[in-house]
């Protein structure tokens, strides 16, 4: 006995739904970024990384760590937690000691950046003395021109200030930091040189109220 032609329609409209549902749930979130970092996974390594990547990539930015599945489209960055000493004098040598080493080195070598979430040798700051602190300092401006740098929190486009007087240098800091507009008092005083400033580096400057 034939099936009635109805029902089987119904029957492959049901399927099709059914199969685009689990192609729907399979597929990568659509907008949704996704950074890799260059460390195993640890949960205190996430809790610390998330509002940094967020403030670059949106609240929803997936975290892939080594040895974990890809998220289905290529990262947005490459993040590696912590250079230390002994791997920053071999990489600005061309060498790498351990496997995430050579993982960052390999980006390098293909011309993908990335990016140092903290530089180890800024600890002995205050103790280290100053030809060997400056040695890696040099060794920070090398690595940066094979392209791995410091990955820093993106500060907001627009910034208010509370301060009275409005120097070049605080528009020169913020500019450097991102900023793209500078809310100031209504009665602070915008020195001419920050006010020169501002203009040469397209910061534009509005008075509250």
């Amino acid at each position: 006995m034939n099936a009635h032609p109805g029902n089987a329609m119904q029957d492959a409209e049901l399927i099709r739904r059914i199969v685009e549902q689990v192609l729907e749930q399979l597929a990568p979130v659509q907008g949704a970024a996704c950074v890799c970092v260059l460390a195993e996974r640890d949960e205190a390594l996430v809790q610390a990384l998330t509002p940094l990547v967020a403030s670059h990539f949106g609240s929803g930015t997936k975290l892939m760590f080594r040895g974990e599945s890809g998220c289905g489209a290529v990262p947005a960055a490459f993040l590696l937690p912590e250079l230390s000493c002994s791997d920053m004098a071999d990489l600005a040598a061309g060498r790498a000691a351990s496997p995430v080493m050579r993982d960052v080195l390999s980006l390098l070598l293909k011309g993908t950046g990335v990016g140092v979430v903290r530089f180890a040798y800024r600890d002995y700051a205050q103790s280290a003395p100053g030809p060997l602190y400056d040695l890696y300092a040099g060794y920070e401006k090398t690595l940066a021109g094979f392209g791995l740098k410091e990955f820093k929190a993106k500060k907001p486009e627009n910034r208010r200030l509370r301060d009275r007087l409005v120097t070049a240098a605080m528009v020169e800091e913020a500019a450097a930091d991102g900023t793209r507009s500078l809310e100031i008092p209504e009665r602070a005083v915008l020195t001419p040189l920050a006010a020169e400033r501002a203009e040469t580096l397209h910061v534009s400057i509005r008075r509250q109220g």
